[in-house]
C-alpha cells in the first residue's frame, strides 16, 4: 500500500509592509505611481463577493456555480496619512490649507498590497490592482488613566479591471518557483503580470 502523503503547511502569523500606489486610467489602461510604504498595519480581512446560480431538475439541485465579482478588504491601521485620506475620499483642500468634503466628492482609484509572515520562515505578498475605498472610519477618544491610541479602518472594494484581467497578483515563498529576488522586488512597483519585475531606477 502506498504511503499516505503528509502535508505540513506554514501558518500565517503576522501582517506588515502595507503599500499604497495611486493610479490613473486612460483609454482603459491603468498606470501606477511609485508605491508608498505605510507604517502601522494591524489586521487585514479579504472576503470575496460571490455571484451564484443554481439549476434544479427532477426535484434536485443539479448544478451550482459560484463566480467571484469583487473582493472586500477590511484593513485596520494605526493611522492612514492625511494626504491618502483626502485622495481616497476625493475631498478638497483650499489654497489656505482648509480641507472640506462635499456630496460631489468621488473616490479615487489606487492599488494596495501587503506581506503576510508565516511560520517556517515563509511569506506571502499580494497586490490588489484596482481599488476604491469607502469614506474612512476613524476612532478618537480621550485618555483616561492609561494612554489611549486612535485607529483608522479602511473598507476597500477591489475589482477586476479590463486592462489586467485579474483581481490581484500574489506570490508565496512556499512555492519553490518563488525566488528571493522576486520577494525583494515585489513591492518596488505594482505587479500586474505573470512575472515579478523590479522597478526601474
Amino acid at each position: 500500500m502506498a504511503e499516505k502523503k503528509i502535508v505540513d503547511t506554514a501558518v500565517k502569523m503576522n501582517v506588515k509592509n502595507f503599500h499604497l500606489a495611486k493610479c490613473t486610467v486612460k483609454d482603459d489602461i491603468i498606470t501606477y505611481d511609485k508605491p508608498e510604504h505605510i507604517i502601522g498595519l494591524e489586521e487585514v480581512t479579504k472576503t470575496p463577493s460571490i455571484s451564484s446560480g443554481e439549476l434544479y431538475g427532477d426535484g434536485a439541485l443539479r448544478i451550482k456555480i459560484n463566480k467571484k465579482t469583487a473582493y472586500q478588504l477590511n484593513i485596520n491601521m494605526n493611522a492612514i496619512p492625511t494626504e491618502w485620506k483626502r485622495y481616497m475620499e476625493g475631498t478638497k483642500i483650499s489654497e489656505s490649507g482648509v480641507e472640506y468634503a462635499t456630496s460631489t466628492d468621488e473616490a479615487e482609484l489606487f492599488a494596495c498590497g501587503w506581506e503576510v509572515e508565516k511560520t517556517k520562515g515563509k511569506k506571502q505578498m499580494i497586490w490588489f490592482l484596482c481599488c476604491t475605498a469607502e469614506p474612512i472610519t476613524d476612532n478618537a477618544k480621550q485618555t483616561e488613566g492609561n494612554v489611549s491610541f486612535s485607529k483608522d479602518t479602511l473598507t476597500i472594494t477591489a475589482v477586476e479591471h479590463i486592462s489586467h484581467g485579474r483581481f490581484y497578483t500574489m506570490i508565496d515563498s512556499e512555492n519553490e518557483k518563488v525566488t528571493e529576488e522576486m520577494l525583494t522586488d515585489f513591492f518596488t512597483k505594482v505587479q500586474t503580470g505573470d512575472s515579478v519585475e523590479k522597478a526601474s531606477e
